[in-house]
Order: C-alpha cells, then structure tokens, then sequence
C-alpha cells in the first residue's frame, strides 16, 4: 500500500510549528503601532523595525542629533578644562 501524500492545506498545524516572531518585529520602535505581518517593515540599525518611511526617518533624525550633541559636548570638554584657570604654561609676573 502507498502512503497517502499530506497536502499543505490539510496539514494542521500544533503549537510546536508556529515560529514566534521577534520581540522587535511586533510594534513599531517609534510610534508603538502594531506591525501587521504581510506589510512592509522598514529596518533600521540591526534591530529596530518601523511601521513607515517616516517613522523611521524620524528615528535617523533623531540619532543623527545626539550623536551631533554628544559629539559636540566630547569636544567642549577638554577646551573648557584648558580655559578653567589651570596654571599649568601660565607666566606669572611679581611686584
């Protein structure tokens, strides 16, 4: 007797077989909506899924304004130590 071939449609699925989907797949980073599976998903960074364009342009905005800050404050930093009175290669005249 020949084994009865198992048709895809016929074939119920258990628990076993679903694939649960990735915690970050689930909402969008930006605005927390609902990412509905079969729709685009639109990637950022590795890890960070966004339910629209402009959601994650809005993210790239975002990033790209405090790497800018951060940035910024590591180059303040030691300028404003230098500038804070150190005596260090000052002259110093006496009266």
């Amino acid at each position: 007797m020949a084994a009865a071939a198992v048709s895809p449609r016929n074939h119920r699925r258990n628990s076993a077989d679903v694939i649960e989907t990735t915690h970050f797949l689930r909402s969008c980073f930006l605005c927390k909506c609902r990412l509905v599976p079969g729709r685009d998903i639109y990637m950022y960074r590795g890890d960070s899924a966004f339910c629209s364009l402009e959601c994650r342009q809005q993210q790239i905005i975002q990033d790209e304004r405090k790497e800018k800050c951060s940035l910024a404050s590591k180059r303040e930093a030691p300028l404003a130590a230098s500038q804070g009175g150190s005596a260090e290669g000052e002259t110093v005249a006496a009266v």
